[in-house]
């Protein structure tokens, strides 16, 4: 039994030392932002009111927590018209700055539910459309607290593609082989997390006059899968 953990541990430092040798040799691939996340969102919109906050004060963060993530750049910001209101929260990693798995780990499944929050419904990949165009299958759920509940929407994206959550809340202590299963050696790309979090119904926000200029910020960084077409429906 000993002999096989020791071939075992050696063929994982062989394995390792391995892959940090190619990544000392093969260059990470240029990230697709050029501009500010605070640049590319919507910052004036006629009858809204917009708030900035500190990444830290999101319900899946903390201080602690936000600085350990590393982020490249990000943005929190609350968008209020009348009595609605839409969230929006933006991490960017540039190429290989963070791995797949804890990039994506601060969802509101893991970091709302640790604060307090109950989840009252939970959607995996789901079609999202907005503004004529098509955007990558969301992640979606409800989520309560203190008789106030909100509906997110929130997606991880990997190279410009959504990274599942397969394992649907369940740690997989396997989750960096399946990663190289997936992607091959392709383990440093360009990470977004994005979080859209209302009061309303996506079928009542796209009735709020330029709820579509924020939607048109998220396709801008590369949320929407489709050009814009003639139509404008969520």
């Amino acid at each position: 039994m000993r002999k096989l953990l020791l071939i075992l541990a050696s063929a994982i430092l062989l394995v390792a030392l391995s892959l940090r040798a190619y990544f000392a040799v093969i260059p990470p691939p240029e990230p697709t932002l050029h501009k500010t996340l605070a640049e590319i969102l919507p910052d004036k919109l006629p009858g809204w009111s917009i708030e900035e906050f500190d990444m830290a004060e999101s319900p899946e963060s903390s201080a602690r927590i936000s600085q350990f993530l590393n982020f490249d750049d990000a943005i929190f910001r609350v968008y209020q018209y009348g009595n609605s209101f839409v969230g929006l929260y933006i991490a960017h990693w540039t190429p290989g700055k963070a791995s797949y798995r804890w990039a994506g780990a601060h969802t509101p499944d893991t970091g709302w539910l640790l604060n307090g929050w109950k989840r009252l419904d939970r959607q995996y990949a789901i079609p999202f459309e907005g503004n004529g165009r098509m955007f990558s299958n969301a992640e979606f759920g409800i989520y309560e607290k203190d008789g106030s509940a909100q509906n997110v929407y929130f997606w991880h994206l990997v190279g410009g593609k959504p990274f599942g959550y397969k394992q649907k809340g369940v740690p997989n202590i396997f989750g960096a082989l399946l990663d190289i299963k997936t992607y091959g050696l392709k383990l440093r790309q360009e990470q977004f997390f994005i979080r859209l979090p209302s009061n309303q119904s996506i079928a009542e926000l796209r009735k709020l006059p330029g709820f579509s200029e924020i939607l048109d910020g998220l396709a801008e960084i590369g949320l929407a899968q489709d050009p814009p077409t003639e139509t404008n429906t969520l």
